[in-house]
C-alpha cells in the first residue's frame, strides 16, 4: 500500500503534471503556426497533413501502453520516462534536415505525447475523488487553452523572428522544470500487486491501429481507395483487431480489459471522445491556413488571431468542471455543448467566404472553443466514474486511444478534402497544363509557402541569369517552382552571350555579308533599329556608331525581357494565389460540415450515456 500523499506532496505533483500537460499540448499548437515555414523551407508539402498524422498515430498507440504501465509500475517512474521520451523527440524534431526525418522525430514526440496526456488524467485520477475530478479537470483544460493560446502565438513569434526549430526547442526548459516537480515531490505511487505486462496484446494493438491510420492517411490522396495497397492496409488492420481481441480475451492479465466496455457511461463517453477527435483538430489543424494564405497575415498574426479560440475553450472547460463540481451532474453539459457547437459549425459553413470580415472569423473562432470546452474535460471524467480503481489507468488511456483513432481518422480525410478542393481550382486557374503553372501550383504546395517571398526570389534568379549570371542560370534549371515556360526562353550567358554572337553576325552583315545581312533582316527577334542599320548603304556608318547601337539595342532588350519575364511571374502569382484563396476556402466550408457531421454523431452516443452523479472514488473490485 501506498502512504496517503500530503497536501504539499499533491499540490507540488499537480504542478509537474500540468506542465508535463502543457509541455504535450504546447507542442500540438505551436507547431500548427510553423508548418506553413517549416514546409517551405524542407519543401515536401505532401507530407504537409504527415507532420500531424505521424505525431497522433505514434500517440495514439502510446496511451494504452503507458496507461497500463501505471497499473504495474511506478506512476512516477512512468511519467518521467513519458517527459524524457518527448523531450527527445523535441531535441531531434528541431534538428530534422527534410520533412522525413521530422514525420519520424514527430513520431517519437508522440509517443511521450499520447503518453503525458493518459498519465496527467490518470493521476488526477487517482489522488481526487471524481467529483472533484471536475473542478481540477476543468483546470486541465484551462491549461490545454492556456497552452493553445501561448502556442500559436510563440510558434509565429519564433517562426518570423527566429526559425522554426525553436518551436521544437522550447519545449526544453518547460520540461526541465516539469520533471524538476514530478521527481522532487511526486509519490511512487505504486501498484498493490504486480501483474505481467501483456507485451503480445501491446504488439497486436500497434498492428491494428498503425494499419488502419495509414490506410486513412494514404486513401484517396497516396493511393486510390480501391487500390491494393489501401484494400491490404485495411484486410491487416482488421485480422489483426480480430487476433487483439481473441487475445485480450483470453490472457489473464490483458493489456486492455474489454469488460470495462459492460459499464455504459464508460462505453458511450468513449464513442462519443471518437467523434470528437476529428471535430476538434477539424476545426482548429486548417485554420492557419485560411488565416495566412486568404487573409495575408504573418504567421505570429495567425497565431494572435486564434487567440479568441483558446479562451473560449479556457471559459469552455473550467465553467463546465466548475459547474460539474457544484452540481454533480455532466450529462446536461455535455449534451448542451455539443447542440451549441454544431450550430456553430453549421454557420461557419454557411457564413465563411474568401471576403469574410476578419472580426466575424474571430468571433466565431471563440464561439468554437466555447462549445468544445467542456467535452475537453467532462467526457474524461464520465468515463472514470464507474470504472473499478485497479483499470483506471488502462480504462484513462483507452478514452485518450479511441478521441485520437478518431482525431487521425479524421485529419487524413479532412486532408483529403483540403487537397481535393485545391487541386480543382488549381486546374481551373492554370488549364493550359504543366508548362505554365508553377510547381507548387500543380502539387497545391502553395498554401505551404509564403508566395511573395518565393516569387520574389525567382525574379531575382530570372534577372540574374537574363544578365548572364551562370550560377543564376543553373539555379533556375534546378528549380522545380520555376514553370517549363519561363526556361524555354532562357540561355547560358542570357542576353549577353546572345549579343554577343549577334554583334558577330552585325559586324559580318555590315562588312557585306549578304546572306548574313537578309538572315538578320527576317529575323523576327531583331530590334528595329539595328534593322535600320542593315539598310543602310554599306560603309555610311562607322565602327563607333555601329558598337553604341549594339550596346544601346542589349541594355534595351535586356530590360525588355526582364520586365517581360517578371510580368509574367506576377500574373503567375496572382492566379496562384486566387486558386489558393478560393480552394482553401471552398475545403475549409466542407472541413466544417464534416465536422458538424462528427458532433451530430458525439450526440448520439451523449444522449446514450446515463447521467450519474459525481460521488466518492470508483470502488475496487471485490
Amino acid at each position: 500500500m501506498n502512504p496517503t500523499p500530503n497536501a504539499k506532496e499533491v499540490r507540488y505533483t499537480m504542478v509537474g503534471i500540468l506542465l508535463g500537460l502543457f509541455l504535450a499540448a504546447l507542442d500540438q499548437t505551436i507547431v500548427s503556426t510553423a508548418m506553413p515555414r517549416i514546409v517551405g523551407e524542407l519543401k515536401g508539402a505532401e507530407y504537409y497533413a504527415w507532420v500531424t498524422t505521424s505525431y497522433l498515430l505514434a500517440s495514439t498507440v502510446s496511451a494504452p501502453v503507458f496507461g497500463r504501465l501505471t497499473e504495474l509500475f511506478s506512476r512516477k517512474a512512468v511519467l518521467v520516462a513519458a517527459v524524457l521520451l518527448f523531450l527527445l523527440g523535441s531535441a531531434l524534431s528541431g534538428l530534422s534536415q527534410n520533412m522525413v526525418e521530422l514525420v519520424l522525430f514527430r513520431g517519437v514526440q508522440g509517443l511521450g505525447g499520447g503518453a503525458l496526456f493518459a498519465l496527467a488524467l490518470t493521476t488526477l485520477a487517482v489522488l481526487f475523488p471524481p467529483r472533484e475530478r471536475g473542478r481540477l479537470a476543468g483546470v486541465f483544460g484551462a491549461m490545454f487553452g492556456l497552452s493553445s493560446a501561448v502556442g500559436p502565438w510563440l510558434g509565429g513569434l519564433l517562426t518570423d523572428h527566429f526559425s522554426w526549430r525553436w518551436v521544437f526547442y522550447v519545449n526544453m526548459p518547460v520540461g526541465a522544470v516539469a520533471l524538476w516537480f514530478i521527481l522532487r515531490h511526486m509519490p511512487r505511487l505504486s501498484p498493490g500487486e504486480r501483474e505481467p505486462f501483456d507485451f503480445l496484446g501491446a504488439f497486436l494493438l500497434a498492428a491494428w491501429a498503425v494499419p488502419l491510420m495509414l490506410a486513412f492517411s494514404w486513401g484517396g490522396s497516396t493511393y486510390p481507395w480501391d487500390s491494393p495497397r489501401i484494400l491490404g492496409l485495411f484486410a491487416l488492420a482488421a485480422a489483426a483487431f480480430g487476433l487483439w481481441v481473441l487475445v485480450e480475451l483470453r490472457v489473464p492479465h490483458p493489456l486492455f480489459d474489454l469488460a470495462v466496455f459492460r459499464i455504459p457511461t464508460f462505453t458511450y463517453a468513449a464513442l462519443a471522445s471518437f467523434f470528437y477527435g476529428p471535430a476538434f483538430l477539424g476545426a482548429v489543424a486548417f485554420l492557419p491556413l485560411y488565416l495566412q494564405v486568404v487573409k495575408g497575415v504573418s504567421a505570429s498574426q495567425s497565431g494572435v488571431t486564434v487567440l479568441p479560440l483558446t479562451f473560449g475553450v479556457i471559459l469552455g472547460s473550467v465553467g463546465g468542471g466548475q459547474l460539474a463540481a457544484r452540481h454533480g451532474r455532466y450529462k446536461g453539459l455535455v449534451l448542451g455543448s455539443a447542440l451549441f457547437l454544431l450550430g456553430i459549425f453549421l454557420l461557419f459553413h454557411f457564413l465563411l467566404r474568401v471576403d469574410t470580415p476578419l472580426w466575424l472569423a474571430v468571433f466565431l473562432f471563440f464561439l468554437t472553443g466555447l462549445g468544445l470546452g467542456p467535452a475537453q474535460s467532462l467526457l474524461n471524467i464520465a468515463a472514470q466514474n464507474d470504472v473499478p480503481m485497479h483499470r483506471i489507468g488502462s480504462a484513462t488511456s483507452a478514452v485518450q486511444f479511441m478521441r485520437q483513432i478518431g482525431a487521425t481518422m479524421g485529419v487524413a480525410f479532412l486532408g483529403t478534402v483540403l487537397a481535393g478542393a485545391l487541386s480543382d481550382h488549381l486546374k481551373a486557374a492554370f488549364p493550359q497544363g504543366a508548362a505554365g503553372a508553377p510547381v507548387l501550383a500543380r502539387g497545391g504546395e502553395g498554401m505551404a509557402l509564403d508566395l511573395d517571398r518565393e516569387f520574389a526570389r525567382l525574379e531575382d534568379l530570372l534577372a540574374r541569369a537574363l544578365r548572364g549570371d551562370e550560377a543564376a542560370y543553373r539555379a533556375l534549371l534546378q528549380d522545380p517552382m520555376v514553370p517549363k515556360a519561363y526556361l524555354q526562353g532562357l540561355s547560358p550567358g542570357g542576353i549577353p552571350a546572345r549579343f554577343a554572337a549577334l554583334k558577330e553576325e552585325v559586324r559580318a552583315a555590315l562588312a557585306g555579308d549578304e546572306a548574313a545581312r537578309r538572315a538578320l533582316l527576317q529575323d523576327p527577334t531583331l530590334p528595329e533599329d539595328l534593322k535600320a542599320f542593315l539598310r543602310a548603304p554599306q560603309g555610311a556608318l562607322g565602327p563607333e556608331a555601329v558598337e553604341a547601337a549594339l550596346a544601346q539595342a542589349e541594355a534595351r532588350a535586356l530590360e525588355e525581357a526582364t520586365r517581360q519575364a517578371v510580368a509574367g511571374l506576377e500574373a503567375a502569382k496572382a492566379r496562384l494565389k486566387e486558386a489558393l484563396s478560393f480552394g482553401i476556402t471552398e475545403a475549409l466550408r466542407q472541413i466544417f460540415l464534416y465536422s458538424a457531421l462528427f458532433i451530430l454523431g458525439a450526440l448520439f452516443f451523449v444522449l446514450l450515456l446515463p447521467d450519474r452523479e459525481l460521488k466518492g472514488r470508483p470502488a475496487p473490485v471485490e
